[in-house]
C-alpha cells in the first residue's frame, strides 16, 4: 500500500521553516495561525517519547538549516529511517494543527 501524497506538504514545510523569523514577533491573521500551529507541535513532539532528541532533528533541519536529514541523524544519534519518521510526524502535526488535516 502506497503512502498518501499531500498536495500540503511543501506548504507546511515552508511554513516550519519560516518559524525562527516569526516566533517572537507580532502576527495576526494567516501568519499567527502559522506559527501557533507549529508552536503547538513544537510543544507537542517535546511531550513524546525521545521529544529532546525529536525536536533537536527538527531544529537542525528546518529551524538552523544546518543539517541535512541524514546529518542530523548522526548528531542526535539515530537511524536515517527513524529521523526520516520523526520530521514526517511533526509535519503532520504542524498540518493537524493548522486544520489541514482530519484528527485521527
Amino acid at each position: 500500500m502506497s503512502k498518501p501524497r499531500y498536495r500540503w506538504w511543501g506548504y507546511v514545510k515552508s511554513m516550519i521553516r519560516n518559524y525562527p523569523a516569526v516566533q517572537d514577533k507580532y502576527c495576526q491573521g494567516n501568519a499567527l495561525k502559522e506559527r501557533m500551529a507549529v508552536q503547538k507541535a513544537i510543544e507537542q513532539t517535546e511531550k513524546m517519547t525521545n521529544g529532546t532528541e525529536r525536536m533537536q532533528v527538527v531544529d537542525m533541519v528546518f529551524f538552523s538549516r544546518s543539517h541535512t536529514l541524514a546529518g542530523a541523524a548522526l548528531m542526535v544519534p539515530c537511524s536515517y529511517a527513524t529521523a526520516k519518521r520523526w520530521i514526517q510526524r511533526f509535519i503532520e502535526l504542524v498540518a493537524k494543527n493548522y486544520g489541514l488535516m482530519d484528527e485521527s
